[in-house]
């Protein structure tokens, strides 16, 4: 309800399906507004209780990201379950703004944020991203608000755009108008570009690669340098942004098997090649180089050279 701090939490909802890689898509802005609501427990919560009572509450909520299970019986009068909480990531008019607990959904009933799932839930954002890049997905909100902020007149204005609802304009209510909320036919259909099977093999071997070298950082991070574990980072990140690009078929797939040609040969011209193209050769080429020097690594020095074929 607070644009601003729904833009560090949209990435969330972003996801257009509903299970427990849901409850994983989180946000790297969030952990910068989320001492916000913390701080004011601060003055009586000891700082153990606190502790404990924050890990239980997400390490909860990660079950709930499920379809598999309907109803839970009595308890769905007290807990916030799998059928609450598929009506918060909801993007039906009714689902808007509603059971917002986390743990106990007693709160939602007693303040009247409460909604029953009713007809069949499509999830997501009310107006969908539409892509698989991970940047995209986690600072889009943040450039409309900036925007929408400097387009909207008078200084009172300005700080509405931040501080009332994302659905929010002059001469309308906090939290907008409930008709402006796109109407659902129960006919949506999740982004999911068609890519080939080849595709998605290429993909998979290659996030399995990046998977590995992610687990390896957090065994190490302690023993790192920080060049390094920023090196890694953005290695992490360039990948992921690269098979978001392979994942929307940004290419024309007949000449995807082509890119290493390219290099060697130099039979397509780099002003040719497709966006996704481009951006898979330049991280496989600094994969290659930065293996090489020794700022990344498997556990297995045994699968070396079988990464660098890969690459």
């Amino acid at each position: 309800e607070v644009n601003i701090l729904w833009a560090a939490h949209q990435v969330h909802h972003s996801s257009e399906d509903y299970n427990l890689f849901t409850a994983l898509r989180q946000s790297i802005l969030q952990k910068y507004t989320s001492w916000m609501l913390n701080l004011p427990m601060a003055l009586f919560i000891p700082p153990s209780v606190f502790a404990v009572h924050l890990q239980f509450n997400l390490l909860y909520q990660f079950w709930i990201h499920t379809e598999v299970i309907t109803n839970i019986g009595p308890l769905e009068w007290i807990l916030n379950t799998p059928s609450h909480h598929r009506v918060h990531h909801g993007r039906n008019p009714y689902c808007i703004d509603k059971n917002y607990g986390g743990t106990l959904i007693i709160w939602d009933r007693i303040f009247g944020t409460f909604e029953a799932e009713d007809a069949e839930v499509v999830y997501g954002l009310t107006h969908p991203v539409n892509s698989f890049e991970p940047i995209l997905l986690q600072l889009r909100p943040l450039a409309h608000i900036w925007n929408t902020f400097w387009a909207t007149p008078g200084f009172c204005n300005k700080l509405s755009v931040l501080f009332k609802g994302p659905g929010w304009g002059p001469g309308k209510p906090r939290l907008g108008f409930p008709e402006e909320i796109p109407v659902i036919t129960g006919k949506e259909v999740p982004f999911n570009p068609s890519v080939p099977a080849y595709l998605n093999c290429y993909a998979v071997v290659h996030f399995a690669v990046i998977m590995e070298l992610y687990i390896d950082l957090l065994a190490t991070v302690t023993m790192l340098s920080q060049e390094s574990i920023l090196l890694r980072i953005g290695f992490i990140i360039l990948s992921l942004t690269s098979f978001g690009f392979l994942m929307e078929n940004r290419q024309d797939t007949k000449h995807f098997f082509l890119l290493s040609l390219c290099i060697v040969y130099y039979y397509v011209e780099i002003s040719s090649v497709p966006k996704a193209g481009i951006s898979e050769i330049i991280r496989c080429s600094l994969f290659l180089g930065v293996y090489k020097l020794g700022y990344l690594r498997n556990q297995l020095s045994s699968l070396d050279y079988a990464y660098e074929v890969r690459y």
